[in-house]
């Protein structure tokens, strides 16, 4: 065999090392912000065409490979970690794509401070959203900064126990509130703790995946988010039993809404901001993203027009899908930095946990009813939804995706 047909990255290197690994630089950078891997493809492929250079692109959830045909077949393949989620990663490597520069992509974080901020305030405001007692906001604060803490331990090799020590943690402080004599919703406050925990982006990506037949993709990332689902709902499990069994059993009581009618209004702004600050998303793309995140808060209920939530589902997302991808093609950027937001709130992942507590437990947060027993027509509307708003959109530019 000629070694110029030998597949390794070395031989990349000796053909055209400069094109090669700006290409590969292009690709990595998409994968680690969270991009969907069809789209890492689709991104990677024009960006190489602009450098005059024909690459043959697969990404999966864990690695990107590159061929170059024109260059004696050179294969470059990269094993990746799963994707985090870093919107401000992902449109600074779309404005590059653009501009076609040679602009660093750096990693260019919020303070620890302000990120510390961010992840405390979510649990508190996400019961203010949904509604809850005052007690029970009050010790959603608390758990918060456990949650944040146990985020700080849980770092490099670590990382994959954050979710099941988080959830467990949370669990066994719930349980120790609750036997104090404290009446909150105990489920109920175990989930608005971890809620971030919820792969909004897994889910989203492979549904989109799904919904394009990138199958195998698709398939992956949804296995990855039923693996986090498991470690949630499991630590949450155990950490209430080992929390009962020291401190003994306490009431699980209703969850009752005191939130007055205008906080809601107010909170919801602070958390798409919080929710901006940890996807490190920028300040510009945090506004423009506020009113998919109040359409994915409230739009199965508002949207509906008395045929149910499940319709509600479907108009919600091909409503967050079009504003989503309008305002991408304005901004010259991907639909995902503005879509993202508000799936995470519309994706049946906490609704899940909702459910499993209400049909396991008999204990619910939100007022809808089977709620969780209804997870897959809402999944299937959720889909339903991107494919109607991608269908009724314009396709021009389709190489490019928005």
């Amino acid at each position: 065999m000629r070694k110029g047909r030998e597949i390794s990255q070395e031989s990349c290197h000796m053909v055209n090392p400069g094109r090669a690994q700006k290409i590969a630089e292009i690709g990595e950078a998409l994968h680690r912000s969270g991009c969907a891997p069809y789209k890492i493809e689709k991104y990677v492929q024009h960006y190489a065409r602009k450098l005059g250079v024909t690459v043959v692109v697969q990404a999966t959830p864990t690695s990107v490979s590159f061929q170059f045909p024109e260059e004696d077949n050179q294969i470059l393949m990269r094993r990746m970690d799963p994707a985090g989620i870093d919107l401000g990663l992902l449109a600074r490597t779309i404005i590059r794509i653009h501009r076609d520069d040679d602009t660093h992509i750096g990693y260019v974080p919020y303070p620890t401070w302000l990120t510390a901020l961010a992840h405390i305030s979510i649990p508190p405001i996400f019961l203010i959203l949904v509604g809850s007692s005052l007690q029970a906001i009050g010790f959603a604060a608390i758990l918060g900064v456990l949650v944040w803490i146990c985020q700080q331990v849980c770092q490099g090799e670590r990382a994959n126990f954050v979710e099941f020590l988080s959830a467990l943690i949370v669990g066994i402080t719930v349980a120790a509130i609750s036997a104090g004599g404290a009446e909150v919703p105990v489920w109920g406050l175990c989930i608005a703790a971890i809620v971030l925990f919820v792969p909004g982006l897994s889910i989203a990506n492979s549904l989109e995946c799904l919904a394009f037949n990138d199958l195998i993709s698709g398939t992956s990332l949804f296995t990855q988010a039923m693996f986090v689902f498991t470690k949630l709902f499991i630590g949450i499990f155990i950490g209430l039993n080992i929390g009962e069994t020291i401190f003994g059993t306490g009431l699980h009581a209703p969850n009752v809404n005191e939130v007055i009618w205008w906080w809601p209004v107010v909170a919801l702004p602070v958390f798409s901001f919080a929710l901006g600050i940890i996807f490190n998303a920028r300040p510009v793309d945090i506004a423009l993203a506020l009113p998919v995140t109040a359409l994915g808060l409230w739009g199965p209920l508002w949207l509906g027009f008395g045929a149910g939530w499940i319709t509600g589902t479907w108009v919600t997302a091909a409503c967050i899908t079009l504003y989503g991808t309008w305002l991408a093609k304005k901004m010259n950027l991907t639909g995902a930095i503005y879509i993202m937001p508000g799936i995470l709130l519309l994706v049946p992942g906490s609704r899940v946990l909702f459910g499993a507590t209400q049909s396991l437990f008999n204990e619910s947060l939100m007022p809808v009813q089977g709620v969780g027993l209804s997870a897959f027509l809402m999944f299937a509307a959720i889909v339903a939804g991107q494919i109607t708003a991608l269908s009724l959109y314009s396709q021009k530019n389709r190489n490019l995706v928005s």
